[in-house]
């Protein structure tokens, strides 16, 4: 009986075992011919080297700001003569379609305009523009005629004391070369000042009234005010 049942057993298991290899075989077969159908990768090719940079420009030196020029051209639009009292531009630089540009202009041009001494020009001790050393410092450059065909005469280099009447003053040392630096001889000599020691009988009554030193201090020059610009030489000792 044992027997029997154990031929029946394999009768049933052969031909599962049959079908379970045929479709192992089939399957294998398969997957060889998709594998071969599919196309082969082409091989990966060598990364390339990224691009060297090209070597770095040196930094070229930074310029210096340029500094503003003090220059007092009408022609230029930004000139100083165009800024109004309190330094800022008050118009185009062209009179014809602004009419006039600053304030100074505005009161009467003035021999101080605030604007002027507000931005360039050095001030004294009162405030007012100092010609002589905006002259010496080349911030202006006076020109010595209105004709340009006319020959520049050397600054004469001398200076004259004059005696104060005075014991309590010292004396007054007059300087021709910054005086001939902007004027000629002849604005002076004769009729102002007649060229001979003692022959000039000057007064600071006559002075403040305009005559003498008076015909430009306090009015284009200096004020009579500042009296240690003219007084600088201390008196000699009065003799007993």
């Amino acid at each position: 009986m044992k027997k029997c049942r154990s031929i029946k057993f394999l009768s049933r298991m052969i031909p599962l075992i049959i079908f379970t290899v045929f479709i192992g075989f089939a399957a294998s077969k398969l997957i060889s011919q998709a594998l071969a159908a599919e196309p082969a990768k082409p091989a990966a090719k060598p990364t390339a080297k990224p691009a060297e940079a090209p070597p770095a420009k040196p930094a070229e030196p930074t310029k210096p700001a340029e500094k503003v020029s003090p220059v007092l051209d009408p022609k230029d639009p930004k000139s100083v003569l165009y800024l109004d009292t309190k330094g800022k531009l008050a118009g185009t630089g062209d009179p014809a379609k602004s009419g006039p540009a600053s304030e100074a202009v505005k009161a009467g041009q003035g021999w101080h305009p605030a604007a002027l001494a507000a931005q360039i020009l050095p001030k004294d001790r009162y405030g007012l523009i100092n010609w002589a050393k905006a002259a010496k410092d080349n911030i202006i450059t006076p020109r010595h005629s209105l004709d340009p065909k006319e020959e520049e005469m050397p600054a004469m280099d001398m200076d004259v004391v004059i005696e104060a009447k005075s014991d309590f003053v010292s004396d007054v040392v007059y300087p021709h070369y910054i005086h001939t630096w902007w004027l000629k001889c002849e604005v002076c000599h004769p009729a102002i000042f007649l060229p001979a020691k003692g022959q000039n009988n000057m007064t600071m009554a006559g002075i403040a009234e305009g005559k003498w030193c008076g015909r430009c201090h306090g009015k284009i020059a200096f004020p009579l005010a500042d009296c240690n610009r003219c007084h600088t030489q201390p008196k000699r000792a009065v003799k007993k």
